[in-house]
């Protein structure tokens, strides 16, 4: 069965955290007999790494070293990017267009799915809802024409959560044609480690603290500085180190912000190229996002043994229950996570319970068979 995946995100290099979670269903998709290519976005930082599948880079500028758009959201590129758009998208449209297969499948309503969904070629299409493609029409209102016309020319559609399969039929995805899939993770790749505090050791934290992250990128829907705030008004009620991954163009802002609320045990890693060590490394998970499907990374750090504390919304009640496998605070509420930041650190035992959680229900390798069914569906003659 030949199957062309069709994404705006994919990982750039080897280690690189960005669409890490589709690299990770098209492998096991291919160790399965599917036969997959890709068709991704070339950029400045794209340097290649060897896959069980097809990778096709699209060029869209004349030189690779200023294809600057995939190296962004939609939303928060640069004047730069945003010009690169046209171009960018008139690539794409050729490239997914050119390719001979079975299936399309497009992850993100757009730009792909809405790209995909513009072909004149009648192979099926499955469009794979990963979560700001379905709420940042709610935010900017000129993408929902977009993804209204990508769901309803859909074959079939995926959400990766309950929550995002109601905001996906909202936008015109057909009730009967949409089902919830989740993305799952590698639990045996993200297990808790062997031995944390030499872990902690090796990056230079003292001994008997209780390490809390966050890991994401720095834009503003994900409410870091709430995590920074909660961190200030923790002070003397604990013996902490806070770590924040990731990269975004919120970073200068949060990092004056620690700086200003005078927390001095915090520390900024950039970009995060192992996410296994960076949830080993870590005792208590903080997701502040107020933008989600089903955070990849919150998933990540509960099957690693983290204690998760996050945001009482979107895909997370779906994974956590309050007191439970975790804990959940109310949107921007930073004396409620802060609150659950001081009771995960009496909780070891929620961090076991998470993992519990994520080898019963969220391991993709379970998950990925679902979407073989559906591929197998779409290519029967009686569809």
């Amino acid at each position: 069965m030949k199957v062309l995946a069709v994404t705006s995100s994919f990982p750039r290099f080897r280690g690189d955290y960005h669409g890490s979670f589709i690299h990770e269903l098209c492998e096991r998709l291919a160790f399965s007999g599917v036969e997959v290519t890709v068709v991704a976005p070339r950029s400045r930082s794209t340097t290649g790494a060897d896959t069980a599948f097809t990778v096709k880079r699209f060029p869209f500028m004349p030189s690779q070293g200023i294809e600057t758009l995939p190296e962004q959201t939609m939303k928060y590129a640069s004047f730069s990017g945003a010009m690169q758009l046209p171009m960018y998208l008139s690539a794409a449209y050729l490239s997914l267009v050119k390719e001979p297969t079975q299936i399309v499948h497009a992850h993100f309503t757009f730009p792909m799915g809405f790209l995909a969904a513009m072909s004149p070629r009648s192979t099926p299409l499955l469009i794979t809802c990963h979560g700001s493609d379905c709420t940042l029409p709610y935010a900017k209102p000129e993408y929902r024409l977009l993804a209204r016309i990508a769901l309803k020319k859909a074959d079939r559609v995926v959400a990766v959560s309950e929550f995002i399969k109601g905001l996906a039929i909202d936008l015109g995805a057909r009730r009967e044609k949409t089902e919830v899939i989740y993305t799952g993770i590698d639990v045996e790749k993200f297990r808790p480690p062997g031995d944390r505090r030499r872990l902690q050791v090796e990056f230079g934290i003292p001994a008997g603290r209780q390490v809390v992250g966050t890991l994401g990128r720095l834009v503003p829907e994900k409410r870091v500085e709430d995590f920074i705030r909660a961190a200030s008004m923790i002070g003397n009620k604990g013996d902490f180190q806070f770590i924040v991954g990731g990269e975004g163009s919120s970073r200068t802002h949060l990092e004056r912000l620690s700086k200003e609320l005078k927390v001095d045990n915090i520390s900024f890693l950039g970009e995060v190229s192992d996410a296994v060590r960076f949830h080993q490394l870590c005792d208590i998970f903080v997701l502040t996002s107020i933008r989600e499907g089903l955070s990849v990374s919150l998933q990540e750090a509960m099957s690693t043994g983290n204690v998760p504390v996050a945001v009482n919304g979107y895909g997370n009640p779906e994974i956590i229950t309050d007191g439970e496998n975790g804990y959940l605070f109310e949107p921007m509420d930073v004396q409620g996570l802060t609150e659950k930041i001081v009771l995960a650190v009496d909780s070891p035992e929620l961090g076991r319970r998470a993992r519990s959680t994520m080898t019963d229900r969220f391991d993709s390798r379970k998950n990925v068979g679902r979407y073989i069914e559906l591929y197998e569906e779409l290519t029967s003659p009686k569809r």
